[in-house]
């Protein structure tokens, strides 16, 4: 059913209407007549719903047409079914009597019958909108309107204005006109698959950003053949849209924020991880959002036993193996060793000095899959507490992100901070030393003493609560475990002149018989000019300890005495050396070992016989020739023989009578 509109200008003259065009527009908005405003002639103009017209309007404007037949014309009233919906469709007028479902619920379907029994019962009477609505109200909320059950729990009354509304947001935007949540003030967007899916597109683009205008002028632009919405109908789409499409919004323009907020967390992370004290332990890096007096921010280097949930921080310049490597002393000093320590993958947690430090420790190593915070949640979470809880009640506080930090530097006025170094402006005061003495007392006193959620007791009650084996390590060993290996790799060749390493050469009496070996060096954390020295076992890990090497330029050690001992040393390894060999000459005689092997061979060799190969005789001419050289030669020795023999016979004669007169 189409419907029909017609300009202020069509109507004057008309019966039932005002008399011009100005009366027109004033009045006919009071009077329920239903407009809008379209395109025409580079301009705008009023257009009306001829449905919503006085009766004896419509009737004229049915006549100059040339239609008849309607019941209003000839006083028929249409046919109307039990429950107040008309039967046969009226020739004019708009399609609210055969409203389809709304697809809303029970309100859109009670709104999309009560409008329709209103057409029903509004047709066949010759009354003005306004007086209608009024007495089909009062009908409504007496219970002489048929309506079903259902319409009628839902809504038990209705105002003559929202049935106005309703029939008007029908008019202009159909179904959707009644939809609820809005008053059925809907936008034409989402009637429209494409003003829909464009819209949003362009919200899910850019969700903080994007505005009402900017929607608008893209539907104007990529669909010239339709009329775009207004701007408050975008601005009436916008905001439902973005309450509705929250979590995609959120997932789409902060992911790492949407999964700290919105991930489900319904397990326990520590429930099937650990099984007793220091089983497992986590530890993370953050920057300080707080500035020390210097002017910097430090670097806080944490670590929890997820099964006490016991803490230690550590304060450095910078997040590097060897700040970890101190962290990791203090937690094994107090705490004890852990089974596993679970990490990032980040270069100060996978160095090779701290690899090294867990292969010694004979502790396992777990590095996570990058951006996984997830994998680690009581580090993240107790970082959080840390920042939220100390941190902010710190002189030096920065704020825990940009914003934040805008806002503190606002407690001056521009003018005040001009010119102003960063320390005043956010009233630093902490030496880096200070601010490590707070947060060792945060956490041993505050964090570690209160009761935990997830524990239902304080990590301190907790850890002590523990019964079961507790593996502790000796201080001083710690030392040489956990001191960093020297720049570049990690073991060196003993030269003659000694080790070189970090710009310096260290000596010993103990290298003295390794010159020409590898050995592994360490620094000693206390003395710049000390290395500890292990036997080589591979480029990763160190043997057994040989000793303490020193640089003669930086610590004073007697280089002469050291040498003469060293010497002493490597003579007496010598002489062992020596003595080993001359023993195991005696008792395993190598100078005969040839023999054997010779004798060894023969017999192998006479074990297995290789039968004699067919083979063809091979000739030549010079071959022939020779052997016909041969045969000559057989024959004159042939000739010969008899002399020979007889005078060999007189040689043996002599022989006979030498010996004899020499007995």
């Amino acid at each position: 059913m189409t419907e029909r509109w017609h300009r202020t200008r069509d109507l004057v003259g008309l019966p039932g209407m005002p008399n011009g065009p100005r009366p027109i527009r004033l009045h006919g908005a009071r009077r329920g007549w239903i407009s809008e405003r379209r395109p025409a002639n580079g301009g705008a103009a009023v257009h009306w719903l001829e449905s919503s017209l006085p009766p004896e309007t419509q009737a004229a404007l049915r006549e100059a047409r040339g239609e008849t037949g309607s019941g209003v014309a000839t006083g028929e009233p249409p046919a109307v079914a039990e429950g107040g919906v008309s039967t046969s469709a009226p020739a004019e007028g708009p399609p609210s009597a055969v409203l389809p479902d709304c697809g809303r619920g029970v309100r859109a379907d009670a709104r999309s019958e009560i409008a329709a029994a209103f057409e029903a019962w509004y047709r066949p009477r010759r009354i003005g909108l306004v007086p209608a609505f009024r007495e089909f109200s009062t009908l409504y909320r007496a219970g002489e309107i048929a309506v079903s059950a259902e319409t009628r729990a839902a809504v038990p009354t209705v105002a003559w204005n929202t049935l106005q509304r309703w029939r008007s947001a029908f008019a202009k935007r159909g179904v959707a006109g009644l939809l609820p949540g809005t008053g059925g003030r809907r936008s034409t967007i989402d009637v429209d698959p494409d003003f829909r899916e464009t819209a949003a597109a362009m919200v899910l683009e850019r969700p903080r950003h994007v505005t009402a205008r900017q929607i608008r002028r893209t539907l104007a632009a990529r669909f010239p053949d339709r009329e775009p919405p207004g701007i408050d109908s975008v601005r009436r789409w916008l905001r439902p849209f973005r309450a509705e499409h929250a979590r995609e919004l959120s997932a789409v323009e902060d992911p790492d924020g949407h999964r700290s907020r919105r991930m489900p967390a319904f397990g326990d992370g520590g429930e099937m991880l650990v099984d007793g004290l220091n089983s497992l332990w986590e530890l993370d890096s953050t920057l300080a959002d707080a500035m020390c007096v210097d002017g910097k921010r430090y670097a806080l280097v944490a670590a929890i036993d997820v099964w006490s949930r016991r803490t230690k921080v550590h304060v450095t310049a910078s997040s590097r193996a060897s700040a970890i490597a101190a962290l990791i002393r203090r937690c094994l000093l107090d705490w004890g060793v852990p089974g596993w320590v679970r990490t990032d993958e980040g270069a100060d947690y996978t160095s090779r000095h701290l690899r090294r430090v867990f292969v010694d420790l004979k502790v396992g190593h777990e590095v996570l899959p990058p951006y996984s915070p997830e994998l680690k949640p009581f580090i993240e979470r107790f970082i959080g507490t840390l920042a939220r809880d100390l941190l902010t009640q710190l002189p030096g506080f920065t704020g825990h992100n940009v914003a934040q930090a805008a806002k503190l530097r606002a407690r001056k006025s521009f003018a005040a901070r001009r010119g102003e170094q960063p320390v005043a402006t956010f009233k630093c005061s902490l030496t880096p030393g200070e601010l490590q003495e707070k947060i060792d007392a945060w956490c041993e006193h505050v964090y570690g003493r209160e009761s935990h959620s997830g524990l239902g007791v304080s990590p301190f009650e907790r850890a002590a609560s523990w019964n079961g084996e507790r593996r502790a390590v000796d201080e001083r060993s710690l030392d040489a475990l956990l001191a960093e290996p020297v720049q570049g790799r990690p073991w060196r060749t003993v030269q003659k002149d000694g080790l070189h390493a970090d710009s310096g050469i260290y000596i010993a009496a103990e290298l003295g018989p390794l010159v020409g070996e590898r050995v592994h060096v360490r620094r000693e954390p206390a003395d710049y000019g000390r290395v500890y020295v292990f036997q080589f076992v591979d480029e990763e890990r160190a043997g057994p300890f040989v000793c303490i090497a020193e640089d003669p330029a930086r610590t004073g050690v007697d280089r002469e005495e050291v040498a003469r001992e060293a010497k002493r040393l490597a003579r007496e390894a010598d002489r062992e050396a020596r003595k080993w060999a001359r023993d195991l000459a005696k008792s395993r005689s190598p100078a005969t070992a040839i023999d054997d092997v010779l004798a060894h061979a023969a017999a192998g060799a006479q074990a297995v016989v290789a039968f004699p190969a067919p083979a063809e005789t091979h000739t030549t001419e010079m071959i022939e020739a020779s052997a016909e050289a041969a045969d000559a030669l057989d024959e004159a020795d042939a000739d010969a023989l008899p002399a020979r023999r007889a005078a060999v016979s007189h040689i043996d004669i002599l022989k006979q009578f030498y010996r004899g007169g020499a007995a």
